[in-house]
């Protein structure tokens, strides 16, 4: 089987999603999870069906490979997904071509991808969540806490474990009592470090103006010609002007920020998002700067 076909299957009625302990106290503060986005990534939009470039990677098994490596925490939220596969794309997908049958160690990994016109999922289709919190912990204790609290606001069931094997399997007879688990729960109040940053500073994905490069194409879609343009917009303007197509390093930051945990993500949405409103790819978006521009 080739890795651009789905497998024939449908989706199972109830689907596995595993993050980490601050991408899950995220999720269930917003009431939403945010999805993964394939604009600008060849490889994934051969997957995403035409008109659905976001996606939340899931399982049907709660112990495939994909959750095969914890650290000391980590979340397993269940979801339904008879009510999923109401309003969103379900298609499984197996994404390493079968190789975990030549790969000693390995077990099957069977991923559903669910596919969405916008980058959101409500948590309205999770079912419950299963915390894993080894040891205690000042910050990722404190952060544990907070989750379960926001988790039981919302009415979402949450279960607590400290031993792997039964937070795997989602044994719920070696779940924590309250009063089990106030010393693992107890650490002092800090700001975790949120996914949803504002893109500003020297980091990946940026200039030598400080700034977003993502950030500039959006600049030059919003503004019009005789409209004072920044510094790095000017010097993009420039060199789609000279340098022909100018979309392979657009390409690039756009899949080095595809996921919602990286600060540029937001900006990926608002580009994205654009474009399917505009159904214009990149080459596209390349020569309509230019003939905006030109004048």
């Amino acid at each position: 089987m080739r890795a651009t076909q789905f497998i024939t299957e449908g989706a199972t009625s109830v689907l596995y999603h595993k993050t980490g302990i601050y991408a899950a106290l995220d999720i269930i503060s917003d009431g939403e999870f945010h999805m993964s986005s394939v604009i600008g990534n060849a490889s994934e939009q051969k997957y995403a069906p035409k008109g659905h470039p976001y996606y939340l990677s899931t399982t049907r098994t709660k112990t495939g490979d994909y959750h095969k490596w914890v650290g000391s925490s980590a979340v397993m939220f269940v979801l339904d997904g008879d009510r999923i596969s109401n309003r969103y794309i379900v298609k499984p997908v197996d994404y390493w071509e079968r190789s975990w049958q030549h790969s000693p160690g390995r077990s099957r990994e069977s991923e559903d991808r669910i596919f969405g016109r916008t980058n959101t999922l409500s948590t309205d289709c999770v079912r419950e969540i299963h915390v894993l919190l080894k040891e205690q912990d000042n910050r990722h204790s404190e952060v544990v806490r907070r989750l379960l609290i926001a988790a039981k606001t919302r009415g979402i069931k949450s279960y607590l474990y400290s031993d792997e094997k039964a937070w795997r399997l989602q044994d719920q007879r070696k779940t924590l009592s309250p009063g089990e688990a106030r010393d693992l729960l107890r650490g002092h109040r800090q700001e975790p470090p949120y996914m949803r940053r504002p893109v500003r500073g020297q980091g990946r994905g940026e200039n030598a103006y400080g700034r977003s490069d993502i950030l500039n194409w959006i600049e030059l879609i919003r503004k019009q010609p005789g409209m004072p343009l920044s510094k790095a917009a000017d010097k993009l303007r420039y060199n789609i002007q000279y340098y022909g197509d100018h979309t392979k390093q657009l390409e690039n930051d756009l899949f080095n920020a595809k996921k919602p945990d990286d600060p540029e993500y937001p900006l990926v949405v608002k580009l994205g998002d654009w474009m399917i409103k505009n159904n214009i790819d990149l080459r596209g978006l390349s020569d309509m700067l230019k003939a905006k521009w030109r004048r």
